[in-house]
């Protein structure tokens, strides 16, 4: 067999090969392409959150569930710069930053920073208005009534039920009730989280998402006018 018959033969496999790499490659997406889809929940969070950038078992038990984007840190306030320099941006702004990202639901897990009265109230119809903008729903979190924050997180949970009635896309997930009675969940302000406090709030939230996941995925989606 000559020289230029085997370098022909050569260039043929090679084609063949590249053809059929193509094609496995348009039949199974590689890990990027997967990833390319947008999440189903964002989560919004301060420093009580922000253990899932900790505890990557909390993190993957809801990924786990349901794509997940963590977009948590120490200080967020919901629509003002957090209480330190590093805390730029709001809940608000992430959640801004954020749209087209995710489909489905937003959870609120920031306000222990923030101020009672009027001032969360504007924070949470700002949240609810944007949320409704993008067309998601809001889980919002309770917050824990323990340590310093005892008398303000009492408040704050009050104010929110009452937000509950109020709009139809707003869901509260009773994380106050969930964690009370538990041992090796806290550090020492009754607050913060460990590791099996965090999965304790991976399971809640995880527990409350379901339905709502389930209901938005049986109805009907509607064709956007052009």
């Amino acid at each position: 067999m000559g020289t230029l018959s085997v370098v022909k033969r050569s260039r043929v496999i090679f084609v063949a090969v590249a053809m059929l790499s193509v094609l496995t490659g348009a039949s199974n997406p590689t890990r990027a392409q997967q990833h390319a889809d947008p999440a189903r929940v964002l989560v919004l969070g301060d420093s009580v959150f922000n253990a899932f950038t900790h505890v990557d078992s909390a993190a993957e038990l809801m990924n786990q569930r349901q794509t997940t984007i963590f977009a948590t840190q120490g200080c967020q306030r919901l629509i003002n710069e957090g209480c330190m320099d590093f805390a730029k941006l709001s809940a608000l702004q992430q959640l801004r930053r954020h749209a087209g990202k995710f489909t489905d639901v937003v959870v609120i897990g920031t306000g222990y920073n923030d101020r009672l009265g009027p001032e969360f109230k504007a924070a949470v119809s700002a949240i609810m208005k944007e949320a409704e903008a993008q067309g998601v729903e809001v889980l919002w979190v309770t917050y824990r009534v323990a340590g310093n924050v005892k008398g303000k997180s009492r408040v704050l949970n009050s104010q929110l039920r009452r937000f509950d009635q109020r709009w139809e896309s707003l869901h509260v997930a009773d994380w106050d009730a969930h964690s009370k009675d538990t041992e090796g969940w806290f550090r020492e302000d009754g607050v913060h989280l460990i590791t099996r406090g965090a999965i304790g709030l991976a399971k809640l939230l995880n527990g409350e998402l379901a339905p709502i996941l389930e209901r938005r995925d049986a109805s009907p989606v509607v064709p956007s006018v052009p």
